[in-house]
């Protein structure tokens, strides 16, 4: 349960969006990539159009929030309030506007047509908390897009799949953020494997679990099917690889 008082709350009505996503687009990747921004813009499928679609498709009005938006977003920014929980990732800027855990937002239940997170719960220690606490926000019948990697096609191909019995595990030992059971999994079978990303490689142990920068847990499409299902989630669309971001599966469910 979110225990947030009224006067810490944040609200939907006093957030500044954008006026323009496409150009918005721009000026992100152009503060990431200096000039490159303009070749890569013209001639690199960065926008994401496919997976902006998916987006269109099933929630085509209403306002929106990203969890872990990082430096870049696939959401309408001028319907969608861009948070993270931290100023950067790596070697970039965060473009959120708003800052907090994912686990506990800011926000009244019921506020939020959709709610979409790319990348980000497999950094979470405690998934089923976080999607509680998601789906607290989204309105009835509101829409949850989950983009994710794939075990078998990043660098999580070398380490076991976390099980539903495992996250309700999580959930009932109230396992906290940065909590360390799988540290020594990742080191083993990710850093000790020549995979870890080189922006990195800098951290110690608890730097790495305080930013949430390790992949707690590791999934198929099917994993999440099935999470969703233990949650009560309608179901409405499957994609085993994403189009435009080819180390991605995606879930697109429903709230009941």
């Amino acid at each position: 349960m979110n225990t947030l008082t009224s006067e810490e709350r944040f609200r939907v009505q006093d957030y500044k969006f954008e006026k323009s996503d496409f150009y918005h687009y721009f000026k992100t990747l152009y503060k990431d990539r200096g000039y490159k921004a303009f070749y890569q813009f013209n001639n690199r499928p960065h926008r994401r159009k496919y997976s902006r679609s998916l987006i269109k498709m099933f929630s085509p009005r209403g306002y929106g929030l990203e969890i872990g938006c990082g430096a870049r977003t696939i959401c309408p920014t001028d319907r969608t309030i861009l948070s993270d929980g931290f100023q950067e990732h790596g070697v970039h800027d965060s473009i959120a506007k708003v800052f907090f855990k994912g686990d506990t937002i800011p926000y009244d239940s019921d506020s939020f047509d959709f709610l979409l997170s790319e990348h980000v719960l497999e950094h979470i220690a405690n998934p089923i908390k976080a999607l509680k606490e998601w789906l607290r926000v989204l309105r009835s019948e509101g829409i949850l897009y989950i983009f994710l990697p794939h075990m078998k096609r990043t660098n999580d191909k070398y380490r076991s799949i976390t099980t539903l019995d495992h996250l309700i595990e999580d959930y009932k030992n109230n396992t906290p953020y940065n909590d360390g059971t799988h540290y020594d999994d990742w080191i083993q079978n990710v850093v000790k494997k020549g995979l870890m990303p080189s922006h990195y490689q800098r951290m110690d142990k608890q730097e790495l679990l305080n930013s949430a920068s390790i992949h707690h847990h590791v999934w198929t499409e099917k994993e999440i099917i099935e999470l969703f299902n233990y949650l009560n989630l309608e179901i409405l669309f499957v994609d085993e690889k994403v189009k435009d971001r080819r180390d991605s599966f995606a879930v697109i469910a429903r709230k009941k």
